[in-house]
């Protein structure tokens, strides 16, 4: 079988999994990320992956291919936030860059002819999200894997819109089944009872690590002089030095944030509405039309009863990478507009999830880790995009005013999260995972070989599960 294969050429992970396909008589197609200065690769080439000089090489894709993928189109837009370097990109200009890596990877796909196309994460880079809608519409085999943050746990996925086919029969099988936490593997029995302790701080270890890393590089003088020195030897410091001041004529993000913080009043009625880190895979693509997290907070505030609050939370790590400029996703006004909701308040970063989550009578996410967190507390969740958890039977589904009123009024009602029901999905989920990671070991006590050997063997099952389909 012929298999393109996109996954990240500067880890080792990818030469064994080459080896190993080819060893099973598979033949591997690979293309090579585009490396070197990054101010000198052109926006087709860097965020199409697209060899310098190959822009041009097969032909344009005309109206029948654009119709079909309209809805990639619209998602794209937004997914080139991604890079920085684009970011006053105009909507025509941002268009027809997509029309052009369109062209380049049509154009591969179509030449290669591949039965399948494995990717290392959920596609959100530009490139690899065309590849992925790309192959759908030409009935390409589509693999890739994807992490839970529950221990080490992963999915296969060949569908991600869909999620976990593995888990989801899972599911059906055990419908109508009772589980206790004896029938859950040791990791999970473990997880489950660190999640449904209210007092236990259970922030990812993710988030951890990029806390240390930031405490480490403000703490480290030579770090942080480390890219002015560099700056000096290429000449590129008097530009900086413009830009910067450019990006700061009126304020920057943290304090357009602290402006409009309040201190949350627990004594009220109110949902907690953390936002999600963007850019990112959470939000572009799984949350959909809800990349703008603003939407949801509107649909919020017009279905929530009229004497609750809507806190709204950023994200603790939102500030790490951008440094308080204001940028797409964050663009000046960000927040004015949210504090100018009914009913809907920006909260200090510093105010304590877990106590938020314990005391709040639901919490609405776009993805986030939080929703999962609440059910496990027995919290109502909200999810308005395309979790992991998803289809987990105690997530409460919302993308419009009248679904989230019905969800509101179920809450008001006293509908809570069924600890039992949530065991069950993670007997389930038990069945349907395996360990391992992919490029960061989080909770895992496996190391890299154990990780990359079980990320094959699953790629692999995929793969023989699919032949035996076609022979069918």
């Amino acid at each position: 079988m012929k298999i393109l294969l996109i996954w990240n050429e500067k880890t080792k992970d990818i030469e064994i999994l080459s080896q190993e396909l080819e060893r099973h008589s598979h033949k591997v197609i690979r293309r090579k990320l585009i490396n070197g200065d990054k101010d000198k690769i052109p926006a087709t080439a860097l965020l199409g992956c697209v060899p310098v000089g190959d822009e041009e090489k097969f032909p344009p894709v005309g109206e029948d291919i654009i119709k079909e993928l309209y809805k990639v189109e619209s998602l794209v837009l937004t997914m080139i936030n991604r890079n920085y370097r684009y970011d006053k990109m105009g909507v025509d200009e941002r268009r027809h860059l997509y029309y052009n890596i369109l062209r380049y990877w049509h154009g591969i796909l179509k030449e290669n002819n591949p039965d399948m196309v494995i990717f290392q994460f959920i596609p959100h880079m530009v490139f690899d999200y065309i590849i992925y809608e790309l192959a759908k519409l030409l009935n390409i085999k589509t693999v890739m894997v994807w992490d839970s943050w529950v221990s080490d746990r992963m999915f296969i996925y060949t569908d991600f819109w869909q999620g976990s086919t593995y888990l989801q029969e899972e599911l059906r099988k055990n419908r109508g089944k009772t589980f206790s936490l004896k029938d859950l593997s040791p990791d999970l029995q473990d997880y489950y009872e660190l999640q449904n302790d209210q007092k236990n701080d259970s922030t990812p270890v993710y988030i951890k690590e990029q806390r240390i890393r930031k405490l480490r590089v403000q703490r480290s003088i030579s770090k942080r002089l480390k890219p002015i020195k560099q700056s000096i030897k290429d000449l590129t410091i008097f530009k900086k030095i413009i830009f910067y001041f450019l990006k700061f004529p009126s304020g920057n993000l943290k304090k357009e944030y602290i402006s409009l913080q309040v201190k949350p009043d627990f004594d009220k009625k109110f949902v907690y509405a953390p936002l999600n880190y963007q850019p990112e895979a959470t939000t572009s693509p799984l949350g959909d039309m809800f990349v703008d997290q603003i939407l949801m907070l509107e649909i919020l505030s017009f279905s929530a009863p009229r004497d609750w609050i809507i806190y709204v939370k950023e994200h603790p790590n939102q500030n790490l990478v951008n440094k308080h400029i204001y940028f797409s996703s964050r663009y000046s006004g960000y927040y004015k507009r949210i504090s100018k909701l009914k009913n809907v308040c920006l909260i200090p970063i510093e105010a304590d999830t877990y106590k938020l989550i314990n005391q709040a009578q639901a919490v609405a996410v776009v993805t986030g880790t939080a929703g999962w967190e609440a059910i496990l507390r027995n919290k109502p969740a909200i999810i308005f995009g395309y979790p992991w958890y998803k289809d987990c039977q105690c997530i409460l589904k919302a993308n419009n005013v009248k679904n989230c009123r019905e969800v509101f009024q179920k809450i008001v009602n006293g509908w809570r999260p069924n600890q039992q029901e949530i065991v069950n999905y993670l007997y389930s989920l038990d069945k349907s995972t395996f360990h391992g990671y992919v490029e960061a070991a989080k909770n895992s006590k496996l190391t890299s070989t154990e990780s990359i050997n079980n990320i094959v063997q699953a790629i692999l099952s995929e793969i023989k599960k699919f032949e035996i389909n076609n022979i069918k």
